[in-house]
C-alpha cells in the first residue's frame, strides 16, 4: 500500500524568509527538501500553535548556527509552507 502524499506549496513569504537567511543553495535545498519530505507524509508531526488556529510549527534541525522553525498549514491534500523564523 503506497503512502498518500500531500502536495507542498511554498508561499511567497516562505520564499522571502528563505532568501533572507542567506544560506548556500545546497543548505537551502536540504532544509526545504527535509521539511517537504516529512510534512507531505505527516503534517501533524509539528505543533499546533493554538487551539483555534490552522497554523502549525515544525522546529527544524539547525542549519549551521541557525535554529529555525517552519510555520505551515494543511488540509487533506495540500501543505502550505507559510514562513520560517528563528527558534
Amino acid at each position: 500500500m503506497s503512502e498518500r502524499l500531500r502536495r507542498v506549496i511554498r508561499e511567497h513569504q516562505f520564499e522571502r524568509d528563505l532568501r533572507a537567511l542567506s544560506l548556500s543553495p545546497k543548505e537551502a535545498d536540504e532544509f526545504v527538501e527535509a521539511a517537504e519530505f516529512v510534512l507531505a507524509r505527516d503534517p501533524e508531526i509539528g505543533l499546533h500553535i493554538a487551539p483555534n488556529s490552522n497554523v502549525w510549527v515544525l522546529p527544524m534541525a539547525p542549519v549551521g548556527d541557525l535554529e529555525l522553525s517552519l510555520y505551515y498549514t494543511f488540509d487533506q491534500s495540500t501543505v502550505w509552507l507559510i514562513s520560517i523564523a528563528p527558534s
